[in-house]
């Protein structure tokens, strides 16, 4: 069995700004350092033999400020990044709905449905991801191992593992910046113990509520 600990990037300036992000990436804001530095004294408390972050910038360092106390060191993995969002990336939603007829509204519909211009297909980027996190069990078995990534990623494992529709979750479920996604993985079973996991913030840390602001 491997101990996966799934950990969503803190809030960034494009989080922040409400700007959708996917592939772009911009630093991390005060509040964001806030919420690392609080999550990076929850991991310590943990016993973790191995870190992998997504190498966007606002996941290392998110990852960054969690070793400061492990000292252990960071698998930077292309593979652990947000989905490609093409032309939308750097736009706000009422800028994509000017620019592309109501794109965004119509996104708010049905996320799959919607060919974004340049984006990585949903069926490309689930596969990259769960190819990834299977891979990084498999290589970990017997240890616990802390995964810093983005909500989409999140959303996209949880739908794998839940057999849940994609959509559903990325409209209906939270994924707060830094939350904590707990999970036991084997070859032939997944464990889901914890979602979106946030006691090591306070209210203020939390985010404002906006669909691409929670995802991306």
């Amino acid at each position: 069995m491997t101990h996966l600990i799934i950990a969503r990037h803190a809030e960034s300036a494009l989080n922040q700004q409400n700007r959708i992000q996917g592939h772009r990436d911009s630093g991390l804001t005060a509040k964001g350092l806030n919420q690392a530095r609080r999550l990076s004294l929850k991991i310590k408390k943990i016993r973790v033999d191995k870190i992998y972050s997504s190498d966007l910038g606002r996941a290392y360092a998110t990852t960054l400020e969690i070793v400061r106390h492990t000292k252990l060191p960071i698998v930077r993995e292309s593979l652990l990044r947000e989905i490609r969002l093409g032309a939308w990336e750097g736009m706000t939603p009422e800028e994509v709905d000017n620019l592309y007829d109501q794109g965004y509204q119509k996104w708010l519909k049905k996320p799959s449905s919607i060919k974004i211009p340049k984006a990585e297909s949903l069926e490309v980027f689930k596969t990259r991801v769960t190819k990834c996190v299977r891979a990084i069990a498999r290589a970990n078995r017997g240890r616990t191992v802390l995964i810093v990534t983005h909500g989409g990623v999140i959303t996209a494992l949880l739908s794998e593992w839940l057999k849940a529709d994609f959509d559903h979750l990325l409209l209906n479920l939270q994924i707060d910046n830094t939350s904590l996604t707990l999970v036991d993985e084997t070859e032939k079973h997944v464990r889901l113990k914890t979602i979106n996991d946030t006691s090591h913030l306070t209210e203020k840390d939390k985010n404002e509520f906006t669909v691409f602001n929670k995802r991306t």
